[in-house]
């Protein structure tokens, strides 16, 4: 059962990069069946930065967090806030805050005993989605 989650998991991660890629080979045309392909991509990045922050909240239940709550949040607001910015400002933050939040991640991993396939894809989840944003900021801006 335990070897069908981790599968549950892992094929979940990956399919979440699907979005990215598709916004960032679309973003070559400006808008697609009304949608800013650009903006969607931000957007994207911005709802799977809160999602993933929100996923340390879950950590050690019977604990209570109050730095993980908070970072948490901070990360969501930031995430908001990308929103709201430049495509070029929005990409430079949300790559910043998708760093962060590994490096938090991985510290608080550690503590907990995460397992290490987990945090192994976190890592290469982190790299791929910080090489599209660099790959969207070259893209749009030069």
């Amino acid at each position: 059962m335990k070897t069908l989650t981790m599968k549950t998991w892992k094929i979940l991660g990956y399919l979440g990069l699907l979005p990215f890629i598709i916004f960032l080979y679309l973003s070559s045309e400006t808008v697609i069946w009304g949608i800013d392909t650009k903006q969607a991509f931000i957007a994207y990045s911005a709802i799977i930065l809160s999602f993933v922050a929100g996923t340390i909240w879950r950590r050690d239940a019977e604990t209570y967090h109050h730095k993980r709550y908070i970072i948490s949040n901070i990360l969501s607001l930031i995430a908001f806030v990308a929103l709201l910015l430049t495509y070029k400002v929005a990409l430079i933050v949300l790559l910043l805050s998708f760093i962060l939040l590994f490096i938090y991640e991985n510290s608080i991993g550690k503590q907990d005993k995460t397992p290490s396939s987990y945090m192994n894809m976190r890592f290469w989840l982190t790299q791929l989605v910080v090489l599209l944003h660099i790959t969207a900021y070259f893209l749009w801006f030069n």
